[in-house]
């Protein structure tokens, strides 16, 4: 028998309200982005964001993990400056490594076939999809 706050979450009129009072404030459908270890491991030493942002088309699935196009890449002139900038930058008391960084991170994430884009309104749909609708569009 179902009382009257599943009826509520049920029908879609859980107000406010009742997720504080009864709980339930993040009930819902939670998105966890598909490069949230980058992200983590920039908030926390920012440098290491950018490394990992740097070899994360290398990287495979077997043991060692790493190839050495991935350690090739590290050493390339561009991809060694953004290191050494956000190294630079983070001992300049964190922030403003952390901000350069994050937007390197920002501006080289692709849309990765097989993920998906969640909105509630329209569902979910496939990145690629997405990608190939915007294409024709311009």
């Amino acid at each position: 028998m179902t009382d009257v706050v599943e009826n509520d979450i049920l029908n879609g009129t859980y107000s406010l309200f009742q997720q504080v009072l009864y709980g339930g404030v993040s009930h819902g459908v939670i998105v966890i982005p598909t490069h949230i270890i980058k992200l983590f491991f920039t908030l926390i030493f920012p440098p290491l964001g950018e490394i990992i942002n740097s070899v994360s088309e290398f990287i495979i699935n077997d043991f060692p993990w790493v190839t050495w196009d991935a350690i090739k890449k590290l050493f390339e002139f561009k991809v060694l400056n953004r290191i050494i900038y956000s190294f630079v930058l983070t001992s300049m008391f964190y922030i403003p490594g952390l901000i350069y960084t994050l937007s390197n991170l920002t501006t080289n994430t692709p849309n990765v076939p097989g993920t998906l884009i969640c909105n509630p309104e329209g569902g979910c749909i496939d990145a690629s999809v997405l990608d190939k609708t915007t294409t024709k569009a311009n």
